[in-house]
């Protein structure tokens, strides 16, 4: 397995591509399920939330950079110290993994190929993602590059294409049932900027260097992919409407026609969510073997093989997709916000501790 190192700008490449599909895709029908009309409000009150976290973890960055965060913490605590909290970093990157493998193969099996298996889906896309992880991480940025520009192009497409649908009267009145939608509305809209922390994952793989603003501007962009078409769609659909579908993103590519004759580009939505699933997916089966650190090759092909089995028995597992989708409103994303915020700022304050304990060491 190839782990070159990457440009940071390559980086934000990944991110958009990855984060972006949680943020735009799997958080989506269920932030407009518990926030209705004021969904839009919770995205914007979270990014504001997320970039006082990225400042916090800019911090920590700072003084680890260049080193990998979990040899840090076993030199510097303990091996136990660091060899528990890669195992859940790990474990998070294999429940992020099986659950976009899940919702991409239902996705495509519900609109495009009724009548292929899941499981022919699951199984083929996720090789694919397999042998990308097992390329490495700059495999996984020059597929990036390549695939981002024309989900961007078709991004802004389909926003400018539906403008005639679209009537933003119907985002008022603003807070129609108080502050507390909007409350439980952030916990979902967080999930996907707490993804973030995968730079941490990533630093010793990042050879330029890197600002704040850098962060807030990611924190940003994946602000807009969020608040974007969540504002969209209620304006084309309604907010009681909106909360009803099952992808929203989806939908709003089969509203567009050109002209009189031009219909039904919802296809070019397979480009976007492909792109964003292959990336998210590759990335996170190639930190589950190197966020514990696997030297040996064949250990770490076996551990992308494991990744790639528990994803697709993950996929087909019978149950339906309303369960699925209420597993995750109950337990994975209001999981992610909670534990994953409570580990990272865990991290944040063992890498100060330690750079307090310093002086004590010299002495």
């Amino acid at each position: 397995m190839k782990t070159n190192t990457i440009t940071f700008f390559q980086t934000i490449m990944i991110l958009m591509l990855a984060i972006g599909l949680m943020n735009h895709v799997i958080v989506i029908p269920i932030l407009m399920d518990v926030a209705k009309r004021d969904a839009w409000i919770s995205v914007l009150f979270t990014g504001g939330a997320a970039s006082i976290w990225v400042i916090l973890l800019y911090t920590a960055l700072r003084k680890i950079r260049g080193i990998h965060p979990f040899q840090w913490l076993k030199e510097a605590y303990s091996p136990v110290v660091g060899n528990v909290l890669a195992l859940i970093a790990s474990f998070y990157m294999l429940v992020t993994c099986a659950v976009t493998l899940r919702d991409t193969s239902t996705w495509i099996h519900l609109t495009f190929l009724p009548k292929v298996p899941i499981i022919v889906l699951s199984f083929i896309f996720g090789m694919l993602c397999l042998f990308n992880a097992y390329y490495g991480i700059r495999s996984i940025a020059n597929t990036a590059a390549i695939l981002l520009p024309f989900v961007v192009l078709y991004g802004f497409f389909v926003m400018t294409a539906n403008f005639p649908n679209k009537r933003y009267a119907l985002l008022r009145p603003f807070l129609e049932s108080g502050m507390h939608p909007v409350w439980h509305g952030m916990i979902y809209a967080g999930a996907g900027f707490m993804e973030i922390i995968i730079i941490l994952f990533l630093q010793p793989h990042i050879r330029t260097k890197y600002s704040l603003l850098s962060l807030l501007v990611l924190t940003f962009i994946l602000l807009g992919l969020t608040a974007g078409p969540v504002m969209g769609g209620i304006a084309e659909f309604g907010p009681e409407q909106m909360s009803k579908l099952r992808y929203p993103a989806y939908e709003e590519w089969r509203l567009i026609t050109i002209g009189r004759y031009i219909e039904h580009l919802d296809f070019l939505s397979i480009y976007q969510w492909f792109s964003g699933a292959f990336v998210r997916i590759s990335l996170t089966m190639f930190l589950i073997a190197d966020i514990l650190r696997i030297q040996n090759y064949r250990w770490k092909l076996g551990m992308l093989v494991f990744a790639f089995l528990i994803s697709v028995a993950f996929s087909v597992y019978p149950f339906g997709d309303n369960h699925f989708l209420d597993m995750l409103r109950d337990y994975v994303l209001p999981g992610v916000i909670f534990v994953i915020g409570t580990y990272s700022l865990l991290l944040i304050i063992l890498i100060h501790v330690k750079k307090r304990k310093e002086p004590s060491h010299d002495g």
